[in-house]
């Protein structure tokens, strides 16, 4: 059972049909269907922005709500207009992101017209939980955005957007037209939501039929008017409408209807398990081989299931099936421009169904419990998988094989195609398979690899150890052992001892082997690519950046080729993100992470997900405009894999720059000093210290900390770390206002060595720069500007620009100087962004507290409470404005403004203003 992955494409019907469809129609209505007039006025009076409705399966909410839609609201299905309705069929793939465009675009809809309102179709991957979302073809034109959004089975949406909906319900709720149809309670805020006005909720008693209504389904069901047959399955079913509907199908196939209708009334606890199994044996031998052949698949294709059974006639069994509404549903979607049905006529065949949860359930049972009809359709399916396998689609065959316990076999696929697996989205059924069958795992050590892999990508470092541990026992040659090579290295990446050994090796490994996959087979072509991420990932964290580089991007030419790799691909993109944003290539990095998080055939989710967006906001954060939303930004939570020690770094890093941007240096300062939680007792990499290092430096100048900058000035030069010394010794220096000493120190950091990620040289030309033309030599300064401007056109790391120097000219004047003389583009920009701004040195002097008054706030017995008046007049007088220019701004009287001003002397225990001002600041209080 081999199959390489290589040649996997997505364009199979069977790769791509899924339980996640399209946003598209409601489930076609069966013939003789009931209307729920109770649930449609209960619909048509709900108009808060969620309405949810709750009731267990079986109750009839998919199609009583589908019935109400087709009814009051226009659909996809109708040539007039935009759809009013869209029916989303919840999901893993319905992430917060996908769920808020939608939306969004409603909004869109609702106010501009339905010309201008676009929805993107989004169809999943396979029918399991772990589904995954493919864009749909840009070059087709979408669907119009609906104005409500109908979410079948919301209670399988992922918590993460069943909490975007909760907030949206606290803080927008107008933007929001959702109705839910769930089997439980989802919204934390419901209580609160539904007393606003904003949720309604509908229980499901509203979908307990009435006598007359279940007198009607059971005549259509039954065919039969017996009166007593009739009050017999009422008086048992309770009005639960998929009891009577099942109850009245097996009467129908009894040969004694009353004695049957009479069992049931009789009391059975087991009621639905009977009636369901008797509807089940009342089947025809084609319908129920059929039904045992997709037992697996949630939402299946009708050619699908053609497949799967053997049997041609399966789309035309479906349909008839379909149209009693209840054993199996038809579900829509729209069709694409220029898409044809699968025969290129039968519409039946295009078509694509939903089991129903109480006979999936029944089929599930007689598939474990075994039997002839079992066995039979056990060895159709596999010979249906086995012919995918053939022909290189295996997106869905290790959930059939485990459908129809096959597991050896499954075992033996997951050891040959496990990695591809893993990055199609399976991860959870591989995870269940291993609970479910242990000593199958145990006996195929071959499988162990992608096990590991899949708890490693899950973030579970501890259970992936656990097979790390055995894959190195069992591997007999270590030294050529792809996998025991991989294991090692993600070993060493977890605990950090000789990691830089390890790497090594792992470089000869791959040497040997060949990073172009040429000397690889299938089974090890998906090895190889991991090999390179954590080789990569580990570079990252040794400094040995170059080499990251080579390998991260040997990776990605592996996987470009593969669609089923495209998740491993992002993984490794964002990975070589971070290595050019280490490399000093901000916009480089930026453009990589924005590559990582576009979605391929499959999303881009998780980790890798929130290492793209690190690294493109660290990037972003030092563009321009940086004084509009790359600056002050709050810190986002982020979910960082727990080796991934690098990304851990720059967050903490970024969470700094977050607080030093929105003014709270001090705490910028506490984030940067506070100790990393690495494995073992070791310190911070070279080439990430001196980040560190430097980025400590720059915020103890901004706050006047002499005695800081010094210290770290020898911390950089006991570390061997010249450049960045020098950059230091002359921020210290003009400081203390030695303006020739400064510029002796910035011209040997200019021209040292240094880190490239620090940013050193850039930073030391500007400084340069300023403290040149303040000493008249401005013609040097304008050359050292553009050396600096060219050093950074490319990086667009405009933070270099933002004035470090206190006794040099302002940079918005060294800018507005330079712009007269130079064409370029990127000093133009930074020009404009620091036209209206003062040095960060200009303003943090007059606002941060030095380290005296720092000392001197913390002497104070009681922190002062100031009223909203002192607090305004405390801000005039660090403006410099006298007691007039206070009493105009703040319209009292010049006598009013003097006793706020004593009031204020007194609670900060100062006499004059500059004390006054000065202990203000030391309290944050400016």
């Amino acid at each position: 059972m081999s199959s390489d992955i290589r040649h996997l494409q997505p364009e199979s019907v069977h790769f791509n049909y899924s339980r996640h469809l399209e946003p598209g129609t409601p489930p076609r209505l069966p013939r003789g269907y009931l209307p729920r007039d109770v649930l449609w006025n209960e619909l048509d009076h709900a108009d808060s922005p969620v309405t949810m409705l709750i009731a267990p399966a079986g109750a009839g909410k998919t199609l009583g709500v589908a019935g109400w839609v087709r009814h009051r609201h226009r659909t996809m299905d109708d040539a007039d207009g935009s759809p009013a309705a869209i029916w989303i069929d919840a999901g893993a793939a319905w992430n917060p992101g996908r769920l808020a465009s939608l939306i969004d675009r409603g909004q869109v809809a609702a106010t501009a017209g339905p010309s201008q309102a676009i929805i993107e179709a989004d169809p999943g991957r396979d029918g399991t939980d772990d589904g995954l979302a493919r864009n749909a073809d840009a070059s087709t034109a979408a669907p119009a955005a609906p104005n409500l959004i109908v979410i079948d089975d919301a209670q399988r949406l992922p918590a993460a957007t069943i909490r975007f909906i909760d907030e949206r319900l606290s803080h927008e709720p107008a933007s929001l037209r959702l109705l839910l149809l769930s089997r439980w309670d989802l919204l934390q805020t419901s209580l609160v939501a539904q007393l606003l006005g904003d949720l309604a909720v509908i229980r499901g008693d509203v979908l307990r039929l009435a006598d007359d209504e279940a007198t009607e389904l059971i005549q259509q069901h039954a065919r039969t008017d017996d009166a007593a047959v009739t009050e017999a399955i009422i008086s048992r079913a309770g009005g639960w409408c998929a009891a009577v509907v099942l109850a009245a199908r097996s009467v129908r196939m009894a040969p004694d209807p009353l004695q049957m209708a009479a069992n049931f009334g009789a009391g059975d606890t087991r009621f639905a398990d009977r009636v369901a199994n008797e509807v089940m044996a009342a089947l025809s031998h084609r319908e129920r081989h059929l039904l045992l052949c997709v037992a697996g698949e949630v939402v299946v294709a009708a050619d699908t299931a053609a497949h799967l059974s053997r049997n041609p006639e399966a789309p035309q069994l479906l349909a008839e099936m379909a149209s009693d509404g209840l054993l199996v549903t038809r579900v829509s979607r729209p069709e694409r421009a220029g898409s044809q049905t699968a025969d290129g006529s039968d519409p039946d065949a295009a078509a694509w169904y939903r089991i129903h949860p109480l006979l999936r359930e029944v089929v599930r049972r007689r598939m474990a419990a075994g039997g002839v009809d079992v066995e039979q359709a056990r060895g159709t399916v596999a010979v249906a998988v086995h012919l995918d396998l053939a022909r290189g689609v295996a997106d869905r065959a290790f959930e059939r094989l485990i459908s129809i316990n096959l597991a050896d076999e499954a075992a033996a696929l997951l050891a040959d195609d496990g990695i591809a697996m893993i990055a199609c989205g399976q991860g959870k059924a591989i995870s269940r398979f291993v609970r479910t069958f242990p000593e199958q795992v145990a006996d195929y050590p071959d499988a162990w690899f992608p096990i590991a892999v899949e708890r490693w990508i899950a973030g579970d470092v501890d259970a992936a150890r656990h097979w790390l541990d055995r894959i190195v026992q069992h591997s007999t040659d270590r030294s050529n052992d792809l996998e025991a090579v991989c294991a090692e290295l993600m070993q060493a990446r977890i605990t950090r001892e000789q990691l830089r050994a390890v790497t090594t090796k792992a470089q000869d490994v791959i040497a040997r082997f060949g990073a172009d996959g040429e000397h690889t087979g299938s089974t090890q072509f998906g090895l190889v690519t991991i090999l390179l991420i954590e080789l990569g990932a580990a570079q990252n964290w040794l400094g040995e950046l170059d080499s990251a580089e080579r390998n991260l991007t040997a990776c990605i030419g592996l996987c470009r080729n593969v669609p089923r790799l495209s998740a491993i691909a992002a993984s490794a993109t964002s990975y070589l993100a971070m290595t050019q944003l280490m490399l000093g290539r901000e916009h480089t990095a930026a453009l990589l992470a924005d590559e990582a998080s576009l979605a391929g055939p499959y999303p881009v989710t998780g980790y890798t997900a929130d290492r793209a967006s690190l690294v493109h906001d660290l990037a972003t954060m030092a563009d321009v405009p940086w004084t509009d939303t790359n600056s002050g930004r709050p810190a986002r939570h982020r979910s960082l894999h727990p080796t991934d020690f690098c990304s851990q770094f720059w967050a903490r890093l970024y969470e700094a720059r977050a607080r030093a941007g929105a003014g709270d240096l001090i705490g910028a300062e506490q984030i940067l000093t506070m100790p990393f939680d690495l494995p073992i007792a070791d310190d911070l990499p070279s080439h990430l210290k001196v980040v560190i290092q430097v980025e400590r430096g720059c915020l103890a100048a901004l706050v006047g900390d002499v005695d800081g900058v010094g210290a770290i000035e020898a911390d950089l030069g006991a570390a061997g770390m010249i450049g960045e010394k020098h950059l230091l010794a002359g921020i210290r220096s003009d400081l203390s206002g030695q303006p020739q000493s400064a510029l002796e120190d910035f011209e040997l950091a200019v021209t040292t060595t240094h880190q490239r990620a620090a940013g050193t040289r850039a930073l030391a030309l500007t400084c340069l720069a300023q403290l040149l033309d303040a000493s008249g030599r401005a013609s040097e300064a304008l050359g050292r500007l553009r050396e600096a401007a060219a050093e950074t056109a490319i990086r667009r790391n405009a933070l270099v620009f933002l004035g470090l120097c206190r006794h040099g000219t302002p940079m918005q004047v060294l800018l507005a100087a330079l712009r007269e003389t130079s064409a370029s583009p990127w000093v133009h920009e930074v020009a404009a962004a620091m036209q209206s701004r003062a040095d960060l040195s200009a303003i943090c002097a007059a606002t941060m507290p030095s380290p005296s008054e720092q000392i001197r706030a913390t002497e104070l017995p009681v922190r002062p409470v100031l009223s909203s008046r002192e607090r305004d007049v405390l801000r005039e007088l660090a403006r410099g404005s006298t007691y007039a220019d206070i009493g105009v701004e703040l319209f009292v009287s010049e006598n009013t403004v003097k006793t706020h001003v004593s009031n204020l002397y007194a609670k900060l225990g100062a006499s004059r203003r500059s004390e006054a001002l000065s202990i203000a600041r030391g309290l944050h209080l400016l």
